[in-house]
């Protein structure tokens, strides 16, 4: 996992070499309708193997390794990834959604959350993904909501990733735009495939969210792209309660 911006622990991937989309520009959404997916232990192998083929080829980029790591942990713990309508000239294919969610109750001192969602197209050769993240402070309750413009106070960060043939990447750092993220107060049912950490609970929880984010451009002389989802909607989410 990485420290962002705010000094919290988050994020989530998903990654892959395949062809890159990097002169597309149109702003699309996904032509099939939305639903939800429960990746194969095969898809999951492949995404392993090829965010480490990325990471290996983009050793100055941390980003790669601290998203596979979480991703992985939602993947393992029995999280599925749900398709969403998203406007985005990334790329024209759906894209399939999952999240985190982790709650810090600090024994004697404030509490605090952190949210990340990632998304991404063909979980079997994935090219393609809007990484998005939050924080917010508490008291002595953990907050259950973040929302505000990128680099505001509450909200984290955005980033698009690319990822091509041999490794190659084209990222992006979203640098305009607003996020929300509000998680429903009342944990769902315990993580199936979650491995028991101390001080550490597990649940399945679902996350409201919406974005309009952008990036002015990217590496290797990328263009300017964007993702946006205009109306709250619900992502499949592994919250992680820590008590420290």
């Amino acid at each position: 996992m990485r420290m962002n911006t705010f000094g919290h622990l988050a994020s989530l991937v998903t990654v892959a070499a395949l062809a890159a989309v990097a002169g597309c520009s149109n702003s699309t959404a996904p032509s099939r309708p939305s639903g939800e997916i429960q990746l194969t232990a095969d898809q999951v192998s492949a995404l392993d193997s090829a965010v480490q083929v990325a990471a290996d080829s983009n050793p100055s980029n941390p980003d790669l390794v601290a998203l596979r790591d979480s991703a992985f942990g939602v993947l393992a713990a029995g999280v599925k990834a749900k398709q969403l309508d998203v406007t985005t000239d990334l790329t024209s294919a759906p894209l399939y959604f999952v999240g985190i969610h982790r709650s810090y109750t600090i024994t004697g001192g404030s509490s605090f959350s952190t949210w990340t969602v990632v998304g991404f197209d063909d979980p079997s050769h994935l090219s393609i993904l809007v990484d998005l993240g939050g924080f917010a402070q508490g008291g002595a309750t953990p907050p259950d909501s973040a929302s505000g413009p990128i680099g505001g106070s509450g909200v984290g960060n955005a980033r698009f990733f690319q990822l091509g043939a041999a490794g190659m990447l084209t990222a992006w750092i979203v640098d305009s735009g607003t996020e929300r993220f509000v998680s429903d107060s009342t944990p769902g049912s315990a993580c199936p495939g979650f491995t028991p950490i101390p001080n550490v609970t597990c649940t399945v929880e679902t996350m409201h969210v919406r974005f309009d984010v952008s990036a002015a451009g990217g590496t290797n002389g990328a263009g300017a792209r964007h993702a946006t989802v205009t109306t709250d909607v619900d992502v499949p989410t592994m919250r992680l309660n820590y008590r420290l």
